[in-house]
């Protein structure tokens, strides 16, 4: 047996990356009958007949996947945003990193187009999302500015890249991964509302550096919320940790109870933008029951 990691599948063959180079493979039947598809990202063992031919004989097990995008074993989410061009919308860029909250995955967050914004519109945005732990970085592919920054925290992870369309993520990994430009279409500001083409057609893992992975994925539009629980909710924000031990009521859930250390230090240790975007998705929540 060999064995290696899927980068890329598309129309029923694998592509896995081996000590011997990238080998194409199909899956065994047995994964169609027992209704489960091998995933980009996924640790597998193959065989290779004397053309080369790879076959997928197991499926190792995950440390988890990603319904949307598609994708096994990640460590990181990379989320790419702008605060211009096209406007930010900061409540679907919160549902991304929530996302990733909810998938036990590191949080980089990522404003491309930094040429296009002031010293005030980049502090506003730090602001927004401090004692959170996110890592929150500043780019530019026109200046090049902070794409050094952003390659050293992909060295030895595996990291997807997600946010809307239109931001720049294709444009960031052409500079990440010069040697696979060619394969990246980059897409164009399209329309009077300034909102992105989708260009990213299937996900696929690039390697980066020595250690590191990068997938480009699909933008993205409506992210479901459904399967976290309103209870749970509070665990998805990093920034309450500390403060929530010290409510007045057992199981508090921050929104209309007295005495709630969390809503007492909004504007101070909690930002306002990210407690509304608490509330508006605890409301949401709800709302699905």
């Amino acid at each position: 047996m060999i064995n290696g990691r899927i980068l890329k599948g598309i129309g029923g063959f694998y592509y896995v990356e081996t000590s011997d180079g990238i080998i194409e493979c199909k899956a065994r039947g047995i994964f169609r009958n027992e209704n489960i598809k091998p995933c980009v990202g996924d640790m597998v063992e193959i065989t290779v007949d004397s053309d080369n031919i790879g076959v997928i004989e197991k499926i190792c097990q995950r440390k988890n996947q990603l319904v949307r995008p598609p994708v096994a074993n990640v460590t990181q989410m990379v989320v790419v945003s702008a605060i211009t061009e096209p406007k930010l919308n900061f409540s679907l860029l919160n549902k991304v990193v929530l996302n990733g909250e909810y998938n036990g995955l590191r949080i980089v967050i990522c404003f491309n187009k930094k040429d296009l914004t002031s010293p005030e519109d980049r502090k506003l945005i730090t602001e927004a999302f401090r004692n959170t732990g996110y890592k929150v970085i500043f780019t530019s592919v026109k200046t090049e500015e902070g794409i050094k920054t952003l390659e050293t925290e992909l060295e030895g992870r595996i990291s997807v890249f997600c946010g809307p369309s239109g931001v720049g993520k294709s444009s960031l990994i052409k500079h990440l991964l010069p040697h696979r430009w060619e394969d990246l279409e980059i897409g164009s500001l399209s329309g009077k509302v300034k909102r992105g083409k989708h260009t990213t057609r299937h996900v696929e893992l690039f390697k980066t550096g020595e250690k590191g992975y990068l997938a480009d994925t699909p933008g993205f539009g409506n992210i479901d919320l459904s399967n976290i629980d309103q209870y749970d909710l509070e665990e998805l924000f990093p920034e309450f940790s500390g403060l929530k031990e010290d409510c007045r009521f057992k199981g508090c859930l921050h929104i209309n109870e007295p005495e709630c250390a969390v809503k007492d230090k909004v504007g101070q240790i909690v930002s306002e933008e990210r407690y509304s975007f608490y509330k508006e998705t605890h409301l949401e929540i709800l709302d699905k029951r």
